[in-house]
């Protein structure tokens, strides 16, 4: 469908407005290949990503309507509507929503599935620093960030042998980043049924079982009707259900093909995940989606440089077989801020930038540094550094990425503003002063040049902004500034 990217058939159906305001997996089986065009009243769309809100459900940005959308849970249809939707799912899930892109701006779901990453009792848990732990679960290797929502429990009383749903995403070092934590028993009973979907690494014939990280998965008297050829393969997605006969062993009763985008065809596609495995300047992979970008692709905001591996995107394009042929490539996390470090403080974790000294900037175990240092013990003050990340509920910012490489004047901050007082805006205590900005550089949503004074009549507190400037003798200049998000 290249022939008709994403951009041009947003023009054509008038869903500027719903892409603009853009900001993890689903089930069924087959290949899935997206194309044709402008279909019935809009565009049809598969948006695989984390539930991060209700009224609807807004998933990657988008507020899907769900009135009389159908609600699979497990592969199993739960019934229609909102009030069936906000039964069964939560905040933190990661979802695959099946809809359309109205041409009235709208959006709306015709069916919403969610089938967790795996469900089983806890064999370990590690603090790995105040705001991160780690499981492991069914031989799987889960990671709790700052971020992940938690349900019937908390990270605090999680324990060996706690039973335990899991959604999240796969990373680039084959582990759950955790985003959906739900506690469903303190313990599992006696032959009590276990899940895991995850990618196949190995397989023997001749014991009839396959491997999933640490997980050895017996299917000698499993149900593999769904099967190509009735055997597992390597690098098939799979969804097994059985008993546990010891931590690391499990017998199958049913394994199940799946696939993230299902098997229907679509105008585009969404998909949120953690970047795996870069290949050059065009091409990169999601788990076992290569994404390609060209000259067409649009970087929303961030930079080339930032799709790195550990990285968390989001993807929208064209998507044939488990190939994407990316339009827009975006960050869920609003927050990037890069200057020089200043204060660094190792034992802590935080360091705070140059020119921005009212914030505090804090890594953790799952934060990925990158470039000319691989700890934040390698940072120098003076090294610049680029971060994106998160804002916690207690304004705390939470790094999810550190790249170091060496010291330049350029400086960038994004973030919600906090007060507006034309001409100057406060994002996270930092004064932005737009008084040296050029006229031709202030800009409104989607990067269109607008005059100071439109932008200071759109922006308001709570608005997502992005000013870059340069940084001489520990003072900022601004040169640019845009309006990102409303």
């Amino acid at each position: 469908m290249r022939g008709m990217q994403i951009k041009e058939i947003i023009a054509a159906a008038a869903l500027a407005m719903i892409l603009a305001a853009l900001g993890g997996c689903g089930s069924g089986g087959g290949s899935s290949v997206a194309g044709g065009g402008v279909g019935g009243s809009g565009v049809t769309v598969a948006s695989v990503g984390t539930v991060t809100g209700f009224g609807s459900v807004i998933v990657n940005g988008v507020a899907y309507a769900t009135g009389d959308a159908e609600i699979f849970i497990e592969n199993e249809s739960k019934g229609t509507g909102d009030a069936v939707l906000v039964q069964h799912l939560a905040t933190g899930m990661v979802v695959r929503v099946e809809g359309v892109l109205n041409a009235d701006g709208s959006a709306t779901a015709s069916r919403v599935f969610f089938n967790g990453d795996l469900k089983g009792p806890v064999e370990s848990i590690t603090e790995l620093d105040p705001y991160s732990s780690q499981l492991v679960v069914l031989g799987q290797t889960v990671v709790l960030g700052p971020f992940c929502v938690f349900r019937n429990t908390t990270v605090a009383d999680i324990a060996p042998g706690m039973v335990l749903k899991v959604s999240g995403y796969s990373d680039e070092l084959g582990q759950i980043q955790a985003t959906y934590v739900q506690k469903t028993g303190d313990a599992l009973p006696p032959n009590g049924a276990v899940k895991l979907r995850g990618l196949v690494q190995s397989v023997d014939a001749q014991a009839r079982t396959y491997t999933v990280n640490a997980l050895t998965v017996d299917f000698s008297s499993a149900d593999l009707s769904g099967l190509p050829g009735g055997i597992p393969q390597v690098d098939q997605l799979l969804e097994v259900r059985g008993r546990l006969t010891a931590p690391d062993r499990l017998i199958a009763e049913r394994i199940e093909l799946l696939e993230e985008f299902g098997t229907s065809a679509f105008d585009t596609a969404e998909f949120e995940g953690i970047i795996t495995r870069t290949a050059g300047a065009n091409e990169f992979a999601i788990g076992r989606y290569t994404v390609h970008t060209d000259e067409s692709t649009v970087y929303l905001n961030l930079a080339e440089r930032d799709l790195n591996r550990g990285t968390r995107i989001i993807v929208r394009g064209t998507l044939s077989d488990r190939t994407i042929l990316a339009d827009e490539i975006s960050l869920p996390e609003a927050v990037r801020i890069e200057a020089d470090a200043g204060a660094v403080d190792a034992v802590a974790n935080r360091l705070t930038l140059s020119g921005m000294e009212p914030i505090s900037i804090q890594a953790t175990a799952t934060t990925r540094i990158i470039g000319t240092a691989a700890g934040l013990d390698e940072i120098e003050p003076g090294d610049h550094v680029r971060m994106i990340g998160r804002r916690g509920i207690d304004g705390s910012i939470f790094a999810s990425s550190l790249q170091v490489t060496p010291s330049n004047p350029t400086v960038e901050l994004a973030g919600p503003v906090g007060s507006v007082a034309p001409p100057v805006l406060v994002v996270f205590g930092v004064t932005i002063d737009t008084g040296s900005i050029p006229a031709d550089r202030f800009r409104g949503l989607g990067g269109k040049p607008i005059s100071s004074v439109v932008f200071f009549d759109l922006v308001e507190p709570g608005d997502t902004i992005a000013a870059e400037g340069d940084l001489q003798s520990g003072a900022i200049t601004w040169t640019t500034i845009e309006l990102e998000e409303k």
